[in-house]
């Protein structure tokens, strides 16, 4: 049985990916063993769920809560669903880490796992005594960073192969991109169907 990850959610033409609904419909979804999601800052420090830097031609960390559209929501409140599968994180952009890391602790109870492309995104969220998991996204573009103290690596799929496994074998893997046959059953899949 394939580990498979929802990627932004259950969304379709009246759901938009990234939402509270489409998060919360992939969570009571039995396929899936967790949610993968965007984080973005406001401009006043609210952490949202959001994949595109823009809205309105506007960056998002230019952007009060209040101007962006309804159905974006905050972290705090997907942090809030009931649910004991993954939330995978994936780090867009934050500036307020001691904010985040706070957030994040009050949902120890959680599995939460963050990853960014951005090493040093992932540097300022691993503090001691952390209850959610770190890892970088697509290992490739990060090969100079110390993986030791990292809990988990994300690699595009194409990448991915037993020479790879076995030098991870002490790590989570997640593996994202063009899937045309799963292949690991020891892998997270993070999958858009």
């Amino acid at each position: 049985m394939f580990k498979l990850i929802k990627h932004r959610g259950i969304h379709d033409e009246d759901i938009h990916e990234n939402t509270y609904e489409a998060i919360k419909n992939a969570f009571n979804n039995s396929k899936y063993v967790g949610v993968e999601f965007d984080i973005r800052e406001t401009l006043d420090h609210e952490f949202v769920i959001f994949h595109n830097a823009y809205f309105n031609n506007k960056l998002i960390s230019n952007t009060k809560y209040k101007d962006l559209p309804k159905y974006v929501p905050k972290l705090k409140d997907i942090l809030k669903i009931n649910s004991n599968k993954i939330f995978l994180l994936e780090i867009k952009n934050i500036s307020s880490f001691s904010k985040f890391i706070f957030l994040l602790q009050k949902y120890n109870n959680k599995k939460i796992y963050v990853m960014s492309f951005s090493n040093n995104l992932i540097n300022k969220v691993d503090v001691n005594d952390r209850h959610y998991k770190i890892g970088i996204l697509n290992y490739v573009l990060n090969t100079n960073k110390d993986i030791k103290k990292l809990d988990f690596i994300c690699i595009l799929n194409s990448l991915l192969n037993e020479n790879i496994l076995n030098i991870l074998s002490d790590k989570e893997v997640f593996s994202y991109g063009i899937f045309e046959n799963l292949k690991y059953e020891n892998v997270y899949y993070i999958v858009d169907q």
